[in-house]
């Protein structure tokens, strides 16, 4: 591994890696196994239900609680499975019911206050489109959603998930952690499906980046998560029209030429989708990097600037 790799960024990769988080035993007692409650507001307060991105884990938004009003209960909607207790859903309508069915067990009637970030927006935006079609009152649905300056026309599509998924990897290590890995993607593409990931598993060790056969195995179930997540990002087509504004707070950083949100993304599709006048959207100069690794303060600023439509 370069020796140029400061503890910080170890450390942060480490974090990225085991971005999982499993609920205390006082927890587990009071809401479902995959949704984790990160703050405990005030009573009568609203809780907001916020869907981490495609790889599911929903640890860093710890990170948000601290910034948030104290009135505000906030719950991360982990992905099902990122806990190995089952196979992950490779659709957006699987995970919104499957969430639908443990956020109503916590909370069941509305007002629902309900978001995500960057792919989460469209689990949320499902759920939200269900509980209206329910019945119920959806007071707010807030998107939190990065601008990457990427190619996304060119990234691999459905009939590629494994090497999108590898692709995807690389450009958060090096857009999030700011940790350049050389992988060898020629040899990787040639390689049959069921060897990539392992492949990419032991050069990661080898490279000095994964330091026990624990960490080896949340690496590679972290991928296959992602995949499924991807899956899931890909094929959506809301069935769905929400009936509502959708709050999108745009993050990103000028003087990176991060400007604009792209809706041809496969991550915006929910908004696309939307009719133009019920969309309101909210520049803020922050790095969406933040959002992984509590950064200040940048990670304040999102939290903040989010706490503002749960008053």
């Amino acid at each position: 591994m370069d020796q140029s790799l400061s503890n910080t960024k170890q450390d942060l990769l480490r974090a990225l890696i085991k971005n999982r988080e499993q609920t205390t035993a006082r927890a587990a007692a009071e809401v479902p196994s995959n949704i984790v409650q990160f703050k405990k507001g005030a009573p009568g307060g609203p809780s907001l239900f916020f869907f981490p991105a495609t790889d599911g884990g929903a640890s860093y938004f710890r990170y948000l609680a601290p910034h948030l009003p104290e009135s505000v209960s906030l719950y991360g909607c982990q992905a099902p499975g990122f806990d190995e207790e089952r196979e992950p859903f490779g659709s957006v309508e699987e995970i919104a019911a499957y969430n639908l069915r443990h956020i109503r067990a916590i909370q069941p009637h509305g007002p629902y206050y309900i978001g995500g970030f960057c792919m989460g927006g469209l689990p949320s935006y499902e759920v939200a489109c269900q509980l209206q079609a329910q019945g119920e009152e959806v007071a707010l649905l807030l998107n939190v959603m990065p601008v990457f300056l990427r190619p996304w026309a060119c990234l691999p599509g459905t009939d590629a998930l494994q090497l999108r998924a590898i692709e995807d990897h690389l450009f958060i290590f090096e857009r999030m952690l700011g940790i350049h890995v050389v992988l060898p993607m020629d040899q990787i593409r040639a390689l049959p499906e069921p060897d990539r990931y392992s492949f990419v598993t032991a050069f990661m060790r080898e490279a000095g980046f994964l330091k026990s056969p624990a960490e080896e195995h949340l690496f590679m179930h972290r991928m296959k998560m992602y995949e499924a997540g991807l899956r899931a990002m890909l094929g959506y087509k809301p069935a769905r029209t929400f009936q509502g504004e959708i709050e999108v707070i745009v993050v990103g950083k000028p003087d990176r030429g991060e400007i604009e949100l792209d809706l041809n993304t496969s991550y915006t599709c929910a908004l696309r989708s939307t009719p133009p006048e019920q969309v309101k959207y909210h520049p803020l100069d922050a790095d969406s990097a933040a959002m992984f690794s509590g950064s200040e303060p940048d990670s304040g600023l999102i939290a903040r600037r989010m706490g503002e439509f749960l008053r």
